[in-house]
């Protein structure tokens, strides 16, 4: 999972110490503002750039040290980072790097984590190529090609402190089939350049790079992020769009455009988004499949005992799943997640952004597709008469509105409010549905 890694210290203790390590020769700077040694076998790979401390003019010493590692590859003897990389593998990678460094345990807090970059490597179903070609945007930001040489190479600058990363990794590798890298195999992966950042995901210093729990928010991070990410399906068969509506196939051509999306304000965008999802359905929806085999991934990587590996889709909800909601908390990952409910229907709401109370519009949408007849009762007990003959995006609107009502009506004026309330609006008898 993790990758390019860098350590800053100011200890002058460490700085002296690989200051004078054998195994390291003087390669090129970064800047004049650096002297930069090299592993004399691994390369940049594993390097250190020292931070020249200048008085008059002269270089009086370090002020600090930059330890560039990359545990991925060094599980790998340097050859390749294709492969999986479980949290535990890593651990001990670390661990062995700092020891051969000659960094003592006690000395781990002094390690501040200032650059980190983490991924998995899955194999899509469909073709990397065509999928790497349908990375349209990130949020609202483009995705670009940095090099045209590698045009299955994509990224885009989130903010000035993070990169969001998608390519083609197994193309990186096709002449050296002996490594077994897949020539399929995508990664997806997020690379965070300031420290501030990295600490919201929990990681200060190299001792929490230690610790299996940072691996599990790191993974966290990374379905967060993919949800954020615009993918087409650029190779949608005949035999699916003849399935669609005229106005379906329309849209979903019209989408294929990235100026069609370039327009779009922030709240149409995110509209649209849904839109095409939606059309798509969970069979045809690629962006769906890919988040399936993260969730797969980041399981198999934890070994997680009843990991879904061998199913990624069609698993049906687990509930009260203990170990599962310890090991990462999959936000928006409906089948997978059941330990939250509305206050008011006591229905699932884990298909809805952590924090919801009350079934909101996200998980009414989810219900229409997936348990219609739920939905069916929704409607039945929570929708006027007057709201009923309002499109189907009002009447989630409003029932959605109802069921929190059903809550808040009863906390501001209990004993009135409510009784005014469903007097006005519903039939005699209309509220006695029980779920």
């Amino acid at each position: 999972m993790i990758d390019n890694t860098k350590f800053l210290t100011h200890s002058q203790t460490i700085i002296n110490r690989l200051y004078q390590h054998s195994d390291f020769v003087v390669c090129r700077p970064k800047t004049n503002n650096y002297y930069s040694l090299r592993h004399k076998d691994f390369g940049i790979k594993l390097s250190l750039d020292f931070r020249k401390a200048v008085e008059n003019g002269k270089v009086v010493g370090f002020c600090h040290l930059e330890i560039n590692v990359s545990p991925h590859y060094h599980f790998n003897q340097y050859r390749h980072n294709g492969n999986d990389f479980t949290p535990l593998q890593a651990i001990k990678t670390i661990s062995d790097i700092l020891t051969y460094l000659g960094i003592k345990q006690r000395e781990y807090n002094e390690l501040n984590v200032c650059n980190i970059e983490f991924g998995l490597n899955i194999i899509p179903g469909a073709d990397t190529k065509d999928l790497i070609n349908g990375l349209y945007f990130y949020k609202k930001t483009p995705f670009t090609i940095p090099d045209t040489k590698k045009p299955y190479f994509k990224k885009t600058d989130a903010t000035t402190y993070k990169q969001i990363k998608a390519y083609a990794k197994g193309l990186q590798f096709l002449d050296v089939p002996q490594y077994g890298i897949n020539p399929n195999t995508f990664r997806f992966e997020v690379k965070s350049k300031q420290a501030k950042n990295i600490c919201k995901y929990g990681i200060n210093t190299a001792t929490d790079l230690l610790n299996l729990e940072s691996y599990n928010r790191l993974g966290q991070v990374l379905l967060d992020e993919w949800e954020q990410v615009l993918l087409i399906n650029l190779g949608l068969k005949s035999n699916e769009l003849n399935a669609l509506k005229r106005d379906e196939v329309l849209f979903v051509k019209n989408v294929k455009s990235i100026d069609f999306w370039s327009g779009l304000y922030r709240v149409k965008f995110a509209r649209s988004k849904d839109k095409y999802h939606t059309i798509l359905g969970k069979k045809n929806n690629l962006h769906h499949l890919i988040k399936l085999q993260i969730i797969d991934k980041l399981f198999d990587l934890q070994n997680v005992t009843n990991s879904t590996q061998k199913t990624t889709i069609n698993r049906g909800i687990l509930k009260n799943d203990k170990t599962t909601s310890q090991l990462i908390n999959l936000e928006n990952v409906t089948d997978l997640q059941n330990d939250r409910v509305c206050l008011v229907t006591n229905l699932d709401i884990s298909m809805q952004k952590k924090g919801s109370k009350f079934l909101c519009v996200k998980g009414l949408k989810y219900y229409k597709e997936n348990q219609p007849e739920t939905y069916q009762k929704l409607t039945e007990k929570y929708l006027t008469e007057k709201q009923k003959g309002k499109s189907f995006d009002r009447k989630n609107y409003f029932i959605a509105h109802n069921i929190r009502n059903a809550k808040t009506n009863l906390q501001h004026n209990p004993k009135y409010s409510r009784q005014r309330f469903e007097k006005r609006n519903y039939n005699p008898n209309q509220l006695q549905f029980n779920f």
